[in-house]
């Protein structure tokens, strides 16, 4: 059985050119790649409690793989996008 997923969410953290993160916000999965292939892994969302105010897109980043610390600038986009990062995440 293969897992299917709906990447409703897109993201851009080094251009269009050079690799993409992809989120379904359903399934609380996601992913980020370059396109040369260089880096890449997945991540692992749960859903923020309504009462946090400012991240927008809901989710909480709880984990991830492919890399010892997510590249600096898929934790701008993500952020951007308004997915919490705790200290943890933002710190490593």
């Amino acid at each position: 059985m293969t897992d299917s997923y709906n990447f409703t969410m897109i993201l851009h953290p080094w251009g269009t050119e050079h690799g993409e993160v992809g989120i379904d916000p359903a399934a609380l999965y996601g992913y980020w790649e370059r396109k040369d292939g260089s880096e890449g892994g997945g991540l692992w969302f749960d859903r923020l409690p309504a009462e946090t105010a400012g991240y927008s897109a809901g989710l909480d980043l709880i984990d991830f793989d492919g890399a010892f610390d997510l590249p600096k600038s898929v934790k701008t986009a993500l952020l951007a996008a308004g997915i919490y990062l705790d200290e943890f995440m933002l710190s490593n």
